[in-house]
Formats: structure tokens, C-alpha cells, sequence
């Protein structure tokens, strides 16, 4: 829209140039016609509007000014036609730019429904072992969380019921009980509240 402000503001201003230009030429040539024409000819009646505007017409036709406005005019046009080839390759690039930004987003959301599902995948097999392991004997699912990683033992633990989970860290090695309860413990240790037990 602003865009087209200018050649419209340009094509305003030549109409009126051309106005000024036309009436100006007018009084001038009728100025300086009649007293030649009244003269040679005192008989003959003073012009008619229709005449001036025929010999303003010929004169502005064939004379300099014309010519520049056409000139201008033309290069008002170039201007306009440049402008609109320039706006319809913004278009373009925008309408582009949308269509990405559509595709990017689509991709981005199949890509967090995949790991929506992935998780909740990983999630059902961690359940599904902790459950195993808690029908197990506590002694012998003792035995297979002394061979674990304590992070990861921790993780099966916290899935457990309490008493299970308990019997188990029982029966295990002292050390790695220790450090899977210091794991166990510490999880939303920054979001616990405190209280002063201080006399």
C-alpha cells in the first residue's frame, strides 16, 4: 500500500503542472494575440473559449513542457512498475518463508509426539521391571542390585512399594545401599522445606 502512495502522489502533481501549465499558456497567448488580430482586423469578434483551448492545445502539444512531462511521467511509470515487481517478490519470499515456517513447525510437532511416545515406551518398561523385580525374593533381587548402577537401581527402587523396596536394600551390599539411598534422598532434596529442629 505505501508503496503505491508515491507514483499516485507523482501523477497528482504532473495533472496539476499541466493544468497551471495549459492556463498560464492560455492568458499569454490571448494576450498577445488579440491586439495583433484586433488591429489587422478590427471587424472580426474576440474569440470564442473553444478557440483558446484549441490554440492552447497546439501550442502546449508541440512545446517543451510537454515533452519534460512526458518525460517525468514516464520515468514515474518506470518507478511504479520497479516498485510492484520489488513487491511482488517480497510477497513471494514471504509466502515462502510461511510455507517453511508451517513445515518447520509441522516437523516439530511430530518430532515431540515421538518423543512423547518414546518416553512414555521407556517409562512402561522401567514399571514393567520394577514390577518384576518386586515379586522377586527380596534375597534375590538383592543379589542382581549389587551388579547395578547405583542411579539406576535407585530408579527401579523409587517405582517399588515401600516395604519391597525396603527388604531389598536390606539384603544388599552395605555400601551400594547406602549410595542408592543417598540417591534416593536427594531427589527434590532443593524443593523441600526445612524445618529447625535447634532447641
Amino acid at each position: 500500500m505505501k508503496t503505491r502512495i508515491l507514483p499516485i502522489l507523482g501523477t497528482v502533481m504532473m495533472c496539476s503542472l499541466l493544468i497551471k501549465t495549459w492556463a498560464i499558456s492560455a492568458e499569454i497567448n490571448e494576450q498577445a494575440v488579440q491586439p495583433q488580430e484586433i488591429a489587422a482586423n478590427p471587424s472580426k469578434q474576440e474569440p470564442t473559449p473553444a478557440d483558446d483551448a484549441k490554440t492552447s492545445e497546439k501550442q502546449c502539444a508541440t512545446g517543451e513542457v510537454l515533452q519534460a512531462v512526458n518525460l517525468k511521467m514516464a520515468a514515474f511509470k518506470l518507478r511504479e512498475d520497479e516498485m510492484n515487481s520489488r513487491e511482488s517478490a517480497f510477497r513471494a519470499i514471504e509466502d515462502r518463508m510461511k510455507k517453511q515456517l508451517e513445515a518447520v513447525e509441522t516437523a516439530k510437532a511430530a518430532l515431540d509426539e515421538s518423543l512423547r511416545y518414546r518416553k512414555d515406551i521407556a517409562n512402561a518398561d522401567i514399571a514393567h521391571l520394577s514390577a518384576m523385580y518386586e515379586t522377586m525374593k527380596p534375597k534375590q533381587a538383592a543379589r542382581i542390585f549389587n551388579e547395578m548402577d547405583a542411579k539406576f537401581a535407585a530408579g527401579f527402587l523409587r517405582q517399588m512399594k515401600g516395604g519391597q523396596a525396603g527388604l531389598i536394600l536390606a539384603n544388599m551390599q552395605t555400601t551400594k545401599a547406602y549410595q542408592i539411598s543417598l540417591i534416593l534422598a536427594s531427589q527434590g532434596a532443593k524443593y523441600r522445606v526445612v524445618t529447625d529442629t535447634s532447641p
